[in-house]
C-alpha cells in the first residue's frame, strides 16, 4: 500500500513538473518579460491549495484512513502536490496575468539641423562720383558768374559724400612761361577751394593742385581750344 501512494505521489509530481515545464517554456517563446505581482502570489496560494487537495485525494483513494503508516504517506503526498501545485500555479499567474514589462520608450528624434545662415549681402556697389570742372578767362582765376551753378552743384554733392577726398586740379593754356601759369594754375585751384568751402565742405575734403600748362584737353591753336584747357577739375580721390 505505501509502495502504491509513493508510486501515485511521484507520478502527480511528474505531470506538475512536466506542466510546469511547458508553461515555462511555452511563455518563454513569448518573449515578453513580466513584472512578479499579484498573480504569481495569487497562483501559488490556489495551485498549492488544489494540489494539496488532489495529493490529499489520491491518498484517501489508495489507503486506509485508520492506517498510521497510511496517515503519513497520505500527509507526504498531500504536502508534495501542495508544493508542486504551488510552483505551477505560481508560473502560471505570473505569466498570465503579471503585468507585463513594457520596454521603454525610444527617444526623440534629434531635432533637423538649423538651416544654413543667409549668404551675407554683397557689399554695396560704390558709385563713381563724376563732378563738372569750371573754366576761366584769359589770364584770369576769377570765378565766373556762370560757373557758380556748377560749384553749388559740386557743394550739394561733396555734403552728402563726407568721406570722399577731392582733388582739385588747376590748369592752364599754352600761352606764357610754365613757371607762370604753374602759380596761375595754383590760383585757380584756391579759388575753386574757397568758394567750396565757403558753401560749407571742409577744407580738409579739398587737395589743390596747380599743373600748368600740361594735360590740354583740347588744341590751343584755337581760342574756343585754349578756353576749354583754362579749367579746373574736380576730381574725387577714390
Amino acid at each position: 500500500m505505501r509502495y502504491l501512494i509513493n508510486r501515485r505521489t511521484r507520478r502527480f509530481i511528474s505531470v506538475l513538473g512536466i506542466l510546469a515545464t511547458l508553461a515555462v517554456s511555452g511563455c518563454a517563446n513569448m518573449q515578453q518579460p513580466r513584472r512578479w505581482d499579484g498573480c504569481a502570489i495569487g497562483g501559488a496560494v490556489v495551485g498549492g491549495a488544489a494540489g494539496f487537495g488532489i495529493g490529499l485525494g489520491i491518498a484517501n483513494a489508495a489507503g486506509r484512513s485508520g492506517d498510521n503508516v497510511f496517515n503519513e504517506e497520505r500527509g507526504t503526498a498531500a504536502w508534495a502536490s501542495a508544493i508542486g501545485g504551488a510552483v505551477l500555479g505560481t508560473i502560471l499567474g505570473h505569466y498570465l496575468c503579471d503585468p507585463i514589462i513594457q520596454p521603454p520608450a525610444p527617444p526623440p528624434p534629434p531635432p533637423p539641423p538649423p538651416p544654413p545662415p543667409p549668404p551675407p549681402p554683397p557689399p554695396p556697389v560704390r558709385q563713381k562720383l563724376v563732378l563738372r570742372g569750371v573754366h576761366f578767362d584769359f589770364n584770369k582765376s576769377k570765378i565766373r558768374p556762370g560757373d557758380a551753378a556748377v560749384l553749388d552743384e559740386a557743394a550739394s554733392t561733396l555734403k552728402a559724400n563726407p568721406n570722399v577726398t577731392i582733388n582739385v586740379n588747376g590748369y592752364c593754356d599754352a600761352i606764357g612761361g610754365e613757371e607762370y601759369n604753374v602759380r596761375l594754375s595754383n590760383r585757380r585751384s584756391d579759388a575753386v577751394v574757397d568758394y567750396l568751402v565757403r558753401a560749407g565742405i571742409p577744407s580738409s575734403q579739398l587737395i589743390p593742385h596747380g599743373y600748368g600748362k600740361t594735360d590740354f584737353v583740347a588744341t590751343n591753336d584755337t581760342a574756343e581750344g585754349r578756353a576749354q584747357n583754362r579749367r579746373v577739375e574736380l576730381v574725387p580721390n577714390q
